[in-house]
């Protein structure tokens, strides 16, 4: 009886064990997947400077020494943090301040420590967004999703990548929707946006398609329930099992939309719609706006295409 007693207990010791485990591997999984931190959840979390684009090089990044942040965010562009100093080097954020910006929303003022010096560093967000950043695990985990996969591009161009051999850059490169592109590098990009670069050949060419890898550090207006760099790339072959005609095919190649898709064939036409509103009064009704574009859904079924008329 004894005996039976001290199994029954072990027993339930190890089942809490494992729980607890499964548990946190859970939490920890899904961490790994989709660390969308909003502004005040990045404390504590390391984040590296973008490359800038050429033209703004000189001016620097837009963030400041603490001892000279009252004079940066006063709009004096001489003591910004420099480009050459800076690029490439990580800092870890030490504290996260909210305020209600002129337009009545929240902003934050964003603390900031370089890993090597030490040095305290503070920038402040616009639309929940502090320029010039990509976080360091967003980095780490595309690289070891994409480098030496093949991915298949939504996309009908891609941009050429300068190659220092030739000293050429090619324009833009077409592609068919679903065409299959490997990916030979991963790097930090130039906007906060699109941080990552995954650097593709394609017909014997390189071309860099920039994406967001999670919602970190992206405008709080932008919001996405999938992983955003699914609105570029895709892991698998949709053009061979999606099961859609060659006709239906065509058409989302020569970019039509037309009554009768469906809104993931909208979407690979037409790419992700400006807005999204429901109707209130029947909540199997959607409409997507493209541009003057507006698209009307019954469920998943695309039913009318109609023009915005001009105020």
């Amino acid at each position: 009886m004894r005996l039976n007693s001290l199994r029954l207990a072990l027993m339930v010791m190890l089942l809490v064990l494992f729980g607890a485990l499964g548990t946190a591997w859970a939490a920890n999984s899904q961490q790994e997947s989709s660390p969308n931190l909003t502004p005040d959840q990045w404390t504590g979390q390391s984040f590296t400077f973008l490359s800038l684009p050429a033209a703004d090089q000189a001016a620097g990044y837009e963030i400041f020494n603490v001892d000279q942040s009252q004079q940066g965010f006063t709009g004096d562009r001489s003591v910004r943090i420099p480009y050459k100093q800076y690029v490439g080097k990580q800092v870890t954020v030490t504290d996260v301040v909210t305020y209600i910006a002129s337009d009545n929303k929240y902003e934050y003022l964003i603390y900031l420590e370089e890993k090597e010096s030490k040095q305290k560093l503070v920038g402040r967000t616009s639309r929940g967004q502090l320029e010039g950043l990509v976080l360091t695990a967003d980095l780490a985990k595309a690289k070891q999703q994409f480098l030496g996969k093949t991915v298949y591009v939504k996309l009908r161009t891609i941009e050429g990548l300068y190659d220092p051999q030739t000293n050429t850059t090619p324009l833009s490169i077409p592609t068919k929707i679903g065409s299959a592109v490997n990916v030979v590098d991963v790097y930090a990009g130039l906007k906060s946006s699109e941080p990552i670069w995954l650097i593709v050949v394609t017909d014997n060419q390189k071309a860099f398609i920039p994406i967001t890898y999670s919602m970190t550090n992206v405008p709080s207006n932008f919001c996405q329930q999938n992983p955003p760099w699914q609105e570029k790339i895709m892991l698998n072959d949709f053009r061979a099992t999606s099961g859609w005609s060659e006709e239906m095919w065509n058409q989302i190649d020569a970019g039509i939309a037309k009554p009768g898709m469906t809104q993931e064939q909208v979407r690979f036409s037409w790419g992700s719609p400006a807005s999204i509103s429901d109707n209130t009064a029947n909540s199997n009704e959607s409409t997507w706006k493209y541009g003057t574009q507006i698209l009307k859904f019954s469920g998943n079924q695309l039913i009318s295409i109609e023009s915005e008329l001009a105020p």
